[in-house]
C-alpha cells in the first residue's frame, strides 16, 4: 500500500492534501475546517462538549517518475545481449507508462563524471518513443559513480520514484555509496545482465575480451578451467551485491538478456511509494 504524498497537483497516488476526494481520512473540527457540506451528524452529535466536526477526504496527488540511467562504457559491453537497447526499451517504457498514470517522468543517462543525455520532467504524447530514442543513440563513455551520485543527490526528496538502470558493474562500496546517494526516495533498481559475460566459453582457445568499464579489448587464451574461474567469481560478486540492495530494503529487478515484461509489471505494483 503506497504512503501518502505531499503535493496540491491533482493526480492518482494517495496525497496528504486534504479536500475533496474518494478515500476517508479523517474527522476534524467544524471551526478548523469549515464545510458544513461535510458535516459529520454522529460525531457531533456524540460529541460531550458539543462540538460540530466534518469528515475529510485524501485528495489525491501525482508524482515524478525519475528515470536514471547508468551510461558508463559497460552500457555498450554485450556478448548474449544488447544492454544499451534493452535500457532504451526500459526508460521509454517508463516513461509513457508514467505518462499514461497521470504522472510526470524526467530522464538523465550518466556515464563517469558527465550527463550523457537528458530529459526533462514532461507527459506529453509520444514522450515514450522520446526518451527511447535518445537512450539508444547515446555513446556510453566513462566509468565510476561520481556523475550518477551528484545526479541522484540533486533530486527532489518527496513525491518521486527513482528508476535506476544499470548493469551494476560496480563494486560493492560503490554500490552502497550509489543507493545511500538515493535514500530516502523510493528506488526500482533494473539490473541488466548479460548471460554471454557471466558464462564465458569454455572451449580452449582465444578470445577477444572486453572491459567493460574501459571498453579496451585485449586477447585471452580460454580454457574450461579459466572459464569456471570467471562464473564463479561472478556468482559471488553478485550475491554481494544483492546483499547490499538488501542492506537498503532494495530488491533489483533482474533482466537477464530479455525483458520480461510479467516480471516488471508486478515489481511496480509492489512498489511502496
Amino acid at each position: 500500500m503506497s504512503k501518502a504524498q505531499a503535493g496540491l497537483r491533482q493526480g492518482v497516488h494517495r496525497g496528504r492534501t486534504r479536500g475533496a476526494g474518494e478515500a476517508f481520512a479523517d474527522i476534524a473540527p467544524l471551526l478548523a475546517h469549515p464545510d458544513a457540506r461535510r458535516l459529520d451528524m454522529r460525531r457531533s452529535l456524540t460529541d460531550p462538549l458539543g462540538g460540530f466536526f466534518v469528515r475529510r477526504f485524501e485528495r489525491p496527488t501525482d508524482i515524478t517518475l525519475h528515470i536514471l540511467v547508468d551510461g558508463s562504457a559497460s552500457l555498450a559491453a554485450g556478448a548474449s545481449s544488447d544492454p544499451q537497447g534493452l535500457a532504451a526499451l526500459l526508460a521509454g517504457g517508463l516513461a509513457q507508462a508514467a505518462r499514461r498514470g497521470g504522472d510526470l517522468a524526467a530522464v538523465q543517462a550518466v556515464g563517469g563524471a558527465t550527463v550523457l543525455a537528458a530529459s526533462p520532467s514532461a507527459r506529453h504524447a509520444g514522450l515514450g518513443e522520446e526518451v527511447r530514442q535518445m537512450i539508444a543513440q547515446l555513446t556510453p563513455a566513462g566509468s565510476g559513480i561520481g556523475g550518477l551520485v551528484d545526479a541522484a543527490s540533486a533530486l527532489p526528496l518527496r513525491r518521486v520514484l527513482v528508476a535506476l538502470v544499470s548493469d551494476f558493474n560496480l563494486s560493492e562500496t560503490e554500490l552502497d555509496a550509489l543507493l545511500a546517494s538515493l535514500d530516502p526516495r523510493p528506488v526500482l533498481p533494473f539490473w541488466l545482465r548479460d548471460s554471454g559475460l557471466e558464462e564465458p566459453p569454455s572451449a580452449f582457445g582465444l578470445a577477444e575480451v572486453r572491459d567493460p568499464e574501459s571498453g579496451r579489448r585485449r586477447t585471452l587464451l580460454t580454457t574450461r578451467r579459466w572459464a569456471a574461474r570467471q562464473a564463479e567469481a561472478g556468482r559471488r560478486h553478485r550475491t554481494a551485491l544483492r546483499a547490499i540492495f538488501a542492506s537498503h530494503g532494495l530488491q533489483p529487478i533482474e533482466i537477464r538478456d530479455s525483458i520480461d515484461i510479467d516480471q516488471v509489471i508486478a515489481a511496480l505494483d509492489e512498489v511502496s511509494l
